[in-house]
């Protein structure tokens, strides 16, 4: 950590800032975050320091749609909107030095937001019933937005989340990859990966095609519903936040469910220290949809008998991406060593094997909820088991 450096930009946001501690947030995958402590003011308080990374077609854009979205949820919250509990926004803070949304350093894109106390962030759930939390805020985060205008929101990231655009990217950069260069473990740990997504990427490719013919309806999502980008109470462990919204889009709330059930089903979190240990859990796949439905009701709603294949998809596309990044030499994900991006390949994929294994089970558990879910793909899904 470059304390002058960061102190430099901190005085263009807060001038005359007196800096008590600055910490470095280590959950983020793609942007450089730390919570900053200071005297400003003569009133100690925090702040969000955020280096934007390099992904987006557009820093400035995504400090519009950041702006956009959190005006639109502070003046549902002035109409008393989830009155029943507080929810909070992340919002930007304007740079003293330019009047703009953020600060340019060399090269890098630099911005703060708000600090919001009093809540928590978690990289797994410690029960069911804060899977039960999670549904209901991601579920409120869908109601509230969802007379957004969304003419007015531009997407971030191109081919986010084109699973089809990852398959490709994946196989041209195989094709090109040198093996040479790695060491017999590595090598034996790549291959094993490439083989195990060769079956499932034909499967893949055909469902896509499915699903696109279903015509399901586009709404604003969030696009990256990781369980550590929920703010939980302190003192209640309900969700009074949902934070990072640079990836908000329009897309398919499956997506949403899916990514956000992904995340918090893997007991053991993306960067589990042992990836034998990674399994999907059940008991948090019921307790998160029945949060959700108590919010966004399923009835009349034909697209949820599609939500065991976006998980699917889901699961799936983020291995693919991982292993491509780490191909690639690390260019997209932030890592801490050399193949952490095939060890998270290599976690996605255990726990899609753990998913596959308990479909049954799940589609079970989906028509106690009173969702049907596709019966094609509960039979298609035992081939890969």
């Amino acid at each position: 950590m470059d304390f002058y450096k960061l102190n430099f930009i901190i005085q263009k946001f807060f001038i005359n800032s007196k800096i008590i501690k600055i910490k470095m947030i280590n959950s983020g995958l793609i942007n450089k975050t730390y919570i900053v402590e200071h005297l400003y003011n003569g009133t100690k308080s925090k702040f969000i320091l955020q280096s934007l990374g390099d992904i987006f077609e557009s820093q400035e854009i995504v400090n519009i749609n950041h702006k956009l979205i959190t005006d639109h949820i502070t003046k549902k919250i002035s109409k008393n909107y989830f009155l029943d509990k507080m929810w909070k926004v992340p919002n930007l803070v304007r740079c003293k030095s330019n009047n703009l949304f953020s600060f340019k350093y060399k090269s890098e894109f630099w911005r703060a937001m708000v600090f919001i106390e009093d809540t928590l962030c978690f990289d797994f759930l410690e029960d069911e019933m804060m899977a039960y939390q999670t549904g209901i805020g991601l579920a409120k985060f869908h109601l509230i937005c969802s007379d957004l205008d969304s003419s007015k929101l531009t997407n971030t990231i191109k081919n986010f989340h084109n699973t089809k655009y990852y398959i490709d990217q994946y196989i041209k950069t195989l094709k090109d990859y040198d093996f040479t260069q790695l060491d017999n473990s590595e090598n034996k740990r790549i291959r094993n990966l490439v083989y195990y997504l060769s079956n499932h990427i034909r499967y893949v490719e055909l469902l896509l095609t499915s699903i696109r013919n279903e015509s399901l309806d586009y709404n604003v999502i969030h696009g990256d519903p990781k369980l550590s980008n929920f703010l939980f109470d302190v003192k209640d462990k309900y969700v009074a936040s949902i934070i990072d919204l640079d990836t908000v889009c329009l897309g398919y709330l499956l997506t949403d469910l899916a990514d956000c059930i992904r995340s918090i089903c893997n007991v053991v979190g993306v960067d589990s220290k042992n990836k034998e240990t990674v399994s999907f859990n059940v008991k948090y796949f019921k307790y998160f949809l029945n949060g959700y439905f108590s919010i966004n009701s399923h009835e009349n709603n034909y697209s949820y008998v599609f939500i065991l294949e976006f998980i699917y998809l889901i699961i799936f596309e983020l291995t693919i991406r991982f292993l491509t990044d780490f191909l690639q030499s690390n260019k997209y994900f932030n890592v801490k060593y050399k193949t952490h991006n095939l060890y998270r390949a290599e976690v996605q994929s255990m726990l899609l094997s753990s998913f596959l294994t308990q479909i049954p089970l799940l589609s079970n558990e989906l028509h106690e909820i009173g969702v049907s879910a596709s019966s094609n793909f509960v039979s298609d899904a035992q081939k890969f088991v």
